[in-house]
């Protein structure tokens, strides 16, 4: 394994400690809370460690994501896509996160600060990311899927009508600016329309290389979603076709900036 000296210590300091705290890392380590993000993301690639709510935790702890897909990794855009998104997010609301990887950015952004922001979820990765974190955690029961760390089922979505978020944020595996938003997975499908159901915003966060690429169900028209947050990699036909049906487009730039 290849390591820098910093990255090194904070490993060792890992050893000694149940939890680590990023702001902590750069003032120890004179350096920036970016350049900590980067170390930790390095070591918990080499299974060293598991990144949480704005720090880490030994590896040995919680590991998820990192059991179901031992490679995964966050692109540049994808982490620009849920930082941008997250800043949607207002005080004292409630937020519905749903699985996949790119809705796990948002959790991963949001203000450690708030400690009224409630989070509901039905993944397991979200819950890992926002251990130890000051915001209100609500974990959905039902059957474990095998394919990636949630949960579904008969029991989940009869928990979810009870319930009502300010705010969805919502993955898919292929989207259409005509026909919608998919889902490859039938078992979920119902899942997803009880989460737009609850939610007075639906924001659905994905790469645009996921558009002209439809999966095996549409899970949500486009009338049903108000926000789209993604990369400027989105058509101009695109764009305008889901701007005609209502949906607001939030491009991501660098650092989770909005690009016009």
């Amino acid at each position: 394994m290849i390591m820098n000296v910093r990255q090194s210590q904070i490993v060792d300091l890992l050893r000694q400690e149940e939890r680590l705290d990023i702001g902590q890392l750069a003032e120890l380590h004179h350096v920036s809370p970016m350049t900590i993000r980067r170390d930790l993301r390095t070591l918990e690639n080499q299974g060293l460690l598991v990144r949480t709510h704005g720090g880490a935790v030994p590896s040995g702890k919680i590991h998820f994501l990192q059991h179901a897909f031992p490679h995964h990794t966050v692109g540049r855009e994808k982490a620009a896509i849920g930082k941008l998104a997250a800043g949607l997010v207002g005080e004292g609301q409630v937020v519905m996160i749903d699985t996949g990887s790119t809705a796990l950015e948002v959790a991963r952004n949001l203000s450690p600060e708030d400690r009224n922001i409630t989070v509901a979820t039905t993944s397991l990765c979200v819950v890992q990311e926002l251990y130890g974190s000051p915001l209100q955690v609500l974990l959905f029961g039902g059957y474990v899927r095998k394919e990636f760390p949630s949960l579904y089922g008969p029991l989940t979505e009869a928990m979810l009508k009870s319930f009502h978020v300010d705010i969805l944020f919502v993955g898919c595996d292929g989207a259409d600016s005509r026909g919608g938003f998919y889902t490859s997975d039938l078992r979920i499908y119902g899942l997803e329309l009880e989460m737009i159901d609850i939610a007075d915003r639906v924001v659905v966060v994905t790469e645009s290389v996921k558009f002209n690429r439809k999966a095996f169900v549409c899970y949500a028209t486009p009338d049903r979603v108000h926000t789209l947050v993604t990369d400027k990699g989105l058509s101009a036909v695109d764009r305008r076709n889901l701007e005609d049906r209502g949906v607001t487009i939030l491009i991501a730039g660098d650092n989770g900036k909005i690009e016009i």
